[in-house]
């Protein structure tokens, strides 16, 4: 799957919606019906706003709760994405959508659909590979030395297939940057050994051995150096 053709693939286009002139009881006894925490709201067949079953409650008892109507309840307008944005542009907008749905809309602005949160949090995990099948290795590393292309080179040259990575500003040093990396390798203790012997500074790498184990690694390590020569 491409990942421009990612939201394609996750949208629910059977998901329900209201018009923003619904009675606000009907709306209440439907999503407690089909126990839905949020329903989009429609003006002209375009996404205005999520209703949420938090918003409904207090009318329960209400004695003219079939005389208001959704558009009373003046919810806070919402945004909507497009059914064909790419992944990595929906996702920086998550925080946009504090419901668990995110609604979609064709060119025109029509309502389409809803995706999941979660099936877009999934994705995510896929691509940067955070699953249990990588490993990860954190690198920190003074900005002005960062040469990504180098870090990536004597990994590789080590056996270990970069997956995956990174990088973000590191908190102890002023001009220094950490470098993540998902990782696949069949001796990550090796790994992490040569570069700290080519002079990378671990910041942090997956568990590869328990400690009582320790001394026999490095031992073992010391023996494939001595038949390496």
């Amino acid at each position: 799957m491409l990942l421009n053709e990612c939201i394609e693939s996750c949208l629910d286009k059977n998901y329900p919606f209201f018009a923003d002139n619904i009675d606000i009881g009907e709306a209440l006894a439907f999503m407690q019906e089909k126990r839905l925490e949020c329903i989009p709201v429609l003006h002209d067949g375009k996404v205005t706003a999520m209703v949420t079953l938090l918003d409904l409650l207090p009318f329960h008892q209400s004695t003219n709760i079939n005389t208001q109507i959704l558009s009373d309840l003046k919810l806070n307008q919402v945004e909507s994405i497009g059914r064909q944005e790419h992944l990595f542009d929906v996702f920086s907008k998550m925080n946009l959508f504090p419901i668990p749905v995110i609604p979609v809309s064709e060119k025109d602005g029509k309502y389409a659909g809803i995706i999941q949160k979660a099936a877009l949090v999934d994705n995510i995990a896929g691509v940067f590979h955070l699953s249990a099948e990588g490993m990860t290795l954190e690198l920190d590393i003074p900005a002005f030395e960062l040469k990504l292309s180098e870090v990536i080179a004597t990994l590789e040259k080590n056996d270990a297939t970069v997956l995956s990575f990174g990088m973000y500003p590191a908190t102890s040093k002023e001009d220094g940057m950490v470098l993540t990396f998902r990782i696949q390798t069949h001796d990550l203790y090796r790994l992490v050994k040569n570069m700290e012997k080519y002079g990378y500074m671990i910041r942090y790498s997956s568990p590869f051995f328990k400690e009582r184990d320790d001394e026999l690694r490095d031992k073992a390590l010391e023996f494939i150096h001595f038949m390496d020569m």
